[in-house]
């Protein structure tokens, strides 16, 4: 969770000891609820709704979350603390130009840590703005040069950027902290095949399935990732077996289905391409590339009218990405 215990003045009462116990404790739950019910007896004397809001955040409920911290603004109006963690639950529901402004008013208050500076860059990458993007994140590794995640994501901008080399060596100084991290592996596979080193990318993407495998929990991202790289290299029938790991290991993936279906649609195995596109389409179903290749399919198998279906919402939903705008999905990988 993106919530550490943090010190903060408290109320020297029993009942705040009682919560501020189950809340180091990481029952969050009954944390919230004995720090809501603090203040129902004591309205906006203590810090009782900064700590039900922290408690919900590790709850994952962040709409209630906010509406706490914001009440508690309200008496607390310079709580840097406060700030900050709306900021951050902004992020979380994709509002990032609300989080950004929560961000400014909290480095108002209080210079931003690395993390803070983290979670900025990542609302510019929502917003598609990776020039903003990699100036907080430079700035958040100026600030915490340990800070992995911090360099993790600058890499991933500057690879959005094409930027290769500075990519690579924002993943090799992640790798040289923490040589088993699967995600800085396969993304400084990816970085090899952007430039054209195919034999590098095949050798780094075999690495990062290698880390995952010795893992304790498992990733499909390095498994799809390679296995998209065999397909674009003439190698379906092996790209197939990773794709398929990559779903065995996250069958609710939108993209490792679509994967799929482009992979047996080029060898010709229609009814497959099929039934994981159709798959992909529910999973995704605004994505208009997965339902152009559902329409291709379907002129295969001799199904015009459910071709001409697709074609025609692929067109649609490509239009109201062109006036709605798109976000990135990059900060999430």
């Amino acid at each position: 969770m993106y919530l550490a215990l943090v010190s903060v003045w408290v109320a020297e009462s029993p009942d705040f000891e009682k919560a501020t116990a189950l809340f180091q404790q990481r029952e969050w739950a009954q944390a919230a609820a004995a720090f809501a019910e603090l203040e129902r007896k004591q309205p906006g004397q203590t810090d009782a709704l900064l700590f039900e809001g922290k408690s919900l955040v590790n709850l994952s409920k962040f709409d209630d979350a906010g509406d706490a911290l914001q009440n508690y603004l309200k008496t607390h109006p310079k709580s840097d603390d406060a700030n900050y963690l709306l900021a951050y639950i902004r992020f979380r529901q994709n509002r990032p130009k609300e989080s950004l402004e929560w961000m400014h008013a909290a480095a108002a208050l209080k210079p931003p840590t690395a993390d803070d500076l983290k979670i900025g860059a990542l609302d510019y990458v929502l917003m598609g703005d990776y020039a903003d993007a990699g100036r907080y994140l430079e700035e958040a590794v100026h600030v915490d040069p340990n800070n992995l995640e911090a360099r993790y994501h600058l890499g991933r901008v500057r690879y959005q950027e094409n930027r290769f080399d500075d990519a690579i060596a924002a993943f090799h100084a992640v790798l040289e902290r923490d040589p088993d991290n699967v995600r800085a592996q396969d993304n400084l596979a990816l970085c090899m095949e952007g430039k054209n080193q195919m034999e590098e990318a095949a050798s780094a993407y075999q690495k990062a399935i290698e880390l995952d495998q010795k893992s304790i929990s498992h990733s499909a991202q390095p498994y799809l990732d390679y296995g998209t790289f065999l397909v674009r290299t003439s190698r379906p029938e092996e790209g197939i077996t990773k794709l398929k790991k990559a779903a065995e290991i996250d069958p609710k993936s939108a993209p490792v289905q679509y994967e799929l279906g482009k992979a047996y649609f080029d060898l010709r195995r229609y009814p497959e391409a099929q039934q994981v596109t159709q798959e992909a389409a529910r999973l995704a179903p605004k994505d208009s590339p997965t339902h152009y290749l559902l329409g291709r399919i379907y002129q295969r198998v001799n199904k015009q009218d459910l071709a001409e279906q697709e074609f025609k919402l692929t067109e649609e939903l490509r239009q109201a990405q062109e006036s709605g705008g798109m976000l990135s999905g990059m900060g999430r990988r």
